[in-house]
């Protein structure tokens, strides 16, 4: 915004600039989103795909989240591959990282119905923390 507002200085870089603008607020966007499929899939990791209890109960969802988990990954190989964070942060992978985070919500949504039942049947769970 600092440089538009410059006047008859920035006409000549008009298109540049309002490209540049479009292109930081996408990647602001982008990255956001990122981070926090990432965060929830760090937190979610472990749960789904090393506790054996956690995939025999909810097996639906551990395969929901097994994808997510194997694509995670290629995307996150192919940014390492490729580290321009203006080219990685497309709208097409904008809308990826959206549908991982409704589907870890998701996920997240059945284990803490799990864990609240695990909690019903045993009292001493209500000190845990989900």
């Amino acid at each position: 915004m600092g440089m538009k507002s410059q006047g008859k200085y920035v006409e000549f870089f008009y298109d540049r600039v309002e490209d540049w603008r479009d292109k930081l607020g996408r990647v602001d966007v982008v990255v956001n989103e990122w981070l926090k499929v990432q965060k929830n899939w760090k937190i979610l990791y472990n749960i789904f795909l090393l506790s054996e209890d956690i995939r025999m109960q909810l097996p639906e969802d551990t395969k929901v989240f097994e994808g997510v988990d194997k694509e995670f990954k290629e995307m996150m190989a192919d940014a390492s591959a490729n580290p321009s964070v203006v080219e990685a942060c497309t709208n097409e992978r904008k809308d990826i990282l959206i549908g991982w985070s409704q589907a870890i919500k998701k996920c997240e949504k059945a284990l803490n119905d799990y864990l609240e039942q695990k909690k019903k049947s045993f009292p001493r769970f209500y000190f845990l923390s989900n």
